[in-house]
């Protein structure tokens, strides 16, 4: 079987909903392939996002069923404990599956049309240019090849189409596993009620070596509560960590909603988001948040600079790669070059020991507005730095502030280096062996051996 439209979308969550929504609603011909059952939503996830995305897109908040709970902000605890760092700021504890309901339901409304439980098998290629995608229909085992005019990835983690694509197309960028975190999670029912109104990160080398532990109340009975660890060739099973660390702290429950486990990109966005005909977003580009893993916020964030672009080529007749280019800028200054910056500092934090994260804590070395600044900018601000500067002296830790200015010096350096993303693939080359020499000689600093 053949057919042929203007775009398809390989993934129906939440950034492949919202690019066909975005689409669909300017009167192109959208179809969406996904995997799993329509009704079948649900993803291992913190579910925890912050208000301002939703502001930032121009998409309703989320409300109703979508809506489980709301937080005040976010409190960060150091491995002893005690100490704590509160970040305000509004968010939403989400019923994810409900919310990427929502939003297949609204780009189905739009005119997108949706092929569940079909497969991605693989790409149709013609020359440099993708055609479309082979899947296979998983109900009748019937394979069918569906041709567009531009073809989006948003499968998440596996990539299914970009990972396919041929070696020498920029968008097929290989990325490293150290560059995921692995991650198990639990959705619970206690049997007494829990506080609410922050959702909590834990830092433990030992619990969570490489990441973190959470506990995100979602009502005062119900809580998402998991952990997170750096991927890799050496990397621990989380939910063995889960099993050993956090079972008997966790208290008495009622019953177990939800558990699983999942894999998460926490780094810099993939070098080249697109190529002729074709477009990467969310995980399958690698747009989660480097620090947090937070990555619902920058999937919607992703689909709408992507459907931007995507409009704009498809109105001039030109989805080549560089009629789809100007996605990369757009994204770049929405959420990529803050990644880039923070990306350098995930990289540095993984290092540091549980003795050196007390003490930054303890001696109130980094207050909540630096948190804060850190998140929203992707910089460790010169303020802090002056500030910190006068307190190592204090304190006699002239080696943490020497290791903090160099990492805001590569912050810099990354965050500059995409903000000046190339404005066409004409210097993309170019553009890429800086990137690459930047983090090389980053990661010699750091004692990390590149991939």
């Amino acid at each position: 079987m053949k057919e042929k439209h203007d775009i398809l979308v390989a993934g129906g969550g939440i950034g492949g909903s919202l690019v066909s929504y975005f689409l669909a609603s300017e009167g192109f011909d959208v179809i969406i392939v996904e995997q799993k059952h329509r009704d079948d939503t649900m993803k291992v996830c913190g579910d925890a996002i912050g208000k301002h995305h939703f502001d930032k897109i121009g998409i309703p908040h989320p409300s109703g069923r979508e809506l489980d709970g709301i937080f005040r902000g976010v409190k960060v605890v150091a491995p002893n404990e005690r100490d704590e760092i509160i970040v305000g700021g509004e968010g939403y504890a989400l019923n994810r599956p409900a919310f990427v309901k929502k939003l297949q339901t609204m780009a189905l409304d739009a005119g997108a049309k949706l092929l569940d439980r079909h497969a991605v098998l693989k790409p149709i290629v013609d020359g440099s240019w993708l055609k479309g995608l082979e899947v296979v229909d998983l109900r009748a085992r019937r394979r069918r090849e569906i041709e567009a005019t531009v073809v989006i990835d948003a499968t998440g983690v596996p990539a299914a189409v970009r990972s396919k694509l041929p070696n020498e197309w920029f968008a097929s960028e290989k990325v490293p596993p150290e560059d995921y975190d692995v991650c198990y999670r639990e959705i619970v029912e206690m049997d007494e009620e829990i506080e609410t109104g922050y959702a909590t990160i834990y830092l433990s080398t030992i619990i969570a070596p490489g990441g973190y532990w959470w506990w995100f109340p979602k009502n005062e009975s119900i809580v998402n509560v998991g952990l997170g660890l750096k991927g890799g060739k050496k990397s621990l099973n989380p939910e063995r960590n889960y099993e050993i660390y956090l079972r008997s702290r966790i208290g008495k429950i009622r019953r177990v909603i939800h558990a699983g486990g999942g894999i998460c990109p926490t780094r810099r966005t993939i070098s080249c988001m697109v190529w002729n005909g074709f477009v990467a977003i969310g995980d399958a580009a690698c747009t989660s948040n480097p620090i947090h893993g937070g990555g619902m916020g920058p999937a919607m964030l992703s689909a709408k600079a992507a459907a931007k672009a995507i409009k704009k080529a498809l109105s001039q007749d030109n989805p080549s790669m560089e009629g789809l280019w100007s996605y990369h800028n757009d994204y770049m200054e929405l959420y990529g070059a803050k990644q880039a910056g923070l990306d350098i500092l995930r990289m540095y934090l993984q290092l540091m020991s549980d003795e050196e994260l007390n003490f930054v804590f303890e001696k109130g070395v980094i207050t909540s507005v630096d948190v804060g600044e850190i998140g929203y900018r992707g910089d460790l601000g010169s303020t802090l730095i002056s500030k910190v500067s006068s307190a190592i002296k204090l304190l006699s830790r002239p080696s943490l502030l020497v290791r903090l200015k160099k990492v805001k010096d590569y912050m810099d350096k990354a965050r500059e280096l995409y903000y000046s993303y190339p404005n066409s693939p004409d210097g993309f080359k170019a553009w890429k062996t800086q990137v690459d020499a930047l983090f090389s000689e980053y990661k010699a600093w750091l004692g990390i051996s590149s991939s």
